[in-house]
């Protein structure tokens, strides 16, 4: 559940509320666990704005709403975007600062009392205890820097590195070309480095090798068929527009997703990881990023899974 950048920062109900009811929805209908990674600095920062009616109000739903999730056995686990602590409400709408948009941009003592600070405010709705985590824009590196902070709080897991994943721009950067074409393993000091008597576990996002045509049916499928193929989501992302453009003239190493017209690949995806004789295969998804096109494939990838003889599991 990840939440707000930009200048036009868009609505809790297209951005989280609505997206996420759907998601509801179709977890019940196929009866499978999903894992809600929540952006939990936008929360605590409701609740420090809260003098506002709008950040009450907002705080109310949103909580509500993860009650509801945790409590029909979804996972609650952490995301973080340490932005937050910089971002101001100025009583009609959120000023978004993202200078600070890695944990690593902060001090190890600073980043430590964020990821207390954020992994109590998913505790206080939920009353349980998170054990999974991502770093918000894969943003993971370098993990000693939050290693001994993630072990304070209980957190054992994390789901941050896909397949030589790599990125390097002003707001956020993450290398993971060291890491191996595994679905999981532990480690200990570096997350891209399996240590079979580490303290941790990465659980992988399954990776996925995407040419441009691929991009090029994206930009004529959201031109000819907007109401299918147009992400829910009424706000902005952060945009590199040199990563843009790559995108659509070579092929790019992304990860399996259910963000609108990548949810066509999801059934592919599996087969690849049936191929490698994955172990599991994960999938990312951001709510404001859903189209409705997400839904149907959703469907269609879940029943042939099911039909495959998998099953849907939570991180553990």
């Amino acid at each position: 559940m990840n939440y707000f950048f930009g200048e036009n920062t868009g609505t809790l109900q297209k951005c989280i509320l609505e997206p996420t009811q759907q998601l509801i929805e179709l977890s019940e209908k196929n009866k499978i666990p999903l894992i809600f990674f929540v952006d939990a600095g936008y929360l605590v920062q409701l609740k420090n704005n809260s003098q506002h009616s709008q950040c009450k109000s907002d705080l109310e739903v949103i909580s509500a709403q993860i009650s509801q999730l945790s409590a029909a056995g979804h996972q609650i686990a952490l995301h973080i975007h340490p932005h937050w602590e910089d971002c101001k409400f100025d009583g009609d709408k959120w000023v978004i600062d993202t200078t600070r948009y890695k944990l690593s941009d902060l001090s190890k003592e600073e980043a430590s009392q964020v990821i207390s600070k954020y992994a109590k405010a998913l505790f206080d709705i939920t009353g349980t205890k998170c054990t999974a985590y991502r770093a918000g824009g894969w943003c993971v590196q370098p993990f000693s820097h939050i290693k001994d902070a993630l072990k304070q709080n209980g957190i054992a897991i994390d789901s941050s590195v896909y397949f030589n994943g790599y990125h390097d721009s002003p707001a956020h950067s993450y290398d993971f070309i060291t890491a191996k074409d595994k679905a999981e393993w532990k480690f200990e000091n570096d997350p891209c480095v399996e240590d079979a008597s580490g303290s941790f576990k990465e659980i992988s996002i399954t990776p996925d090798k995407i040419g441009p045509l691929f991009y090029w049916e994206l930009y004529f499928k959201m031109k000819s068929a907007p109401e299918k193929f147009k992400p829910l989501g009424d706000g902005m992302w952060l945009k590199d527009k040199g990563r843009i453009y790559n995108q659509f003239h070579s092929s790019t190493d992304h990860f399996a997703c259910a963000d609108g017209y990548f949810s066509s690949r999801l059934i592919k995806n599996l087969e690849d990881c049936e191929q490698k004789k994955f172990e599991r295969m994960t999938v990312l998804s951001h709510p404001k990023s859903l189209a409705p096109c997400s839904f149907d494939y959703l469907n269609e990838f879940i029943l042939h899974a099911k039909q495959r003889g998998h099953t849907f599991a939570i991180l553990n």
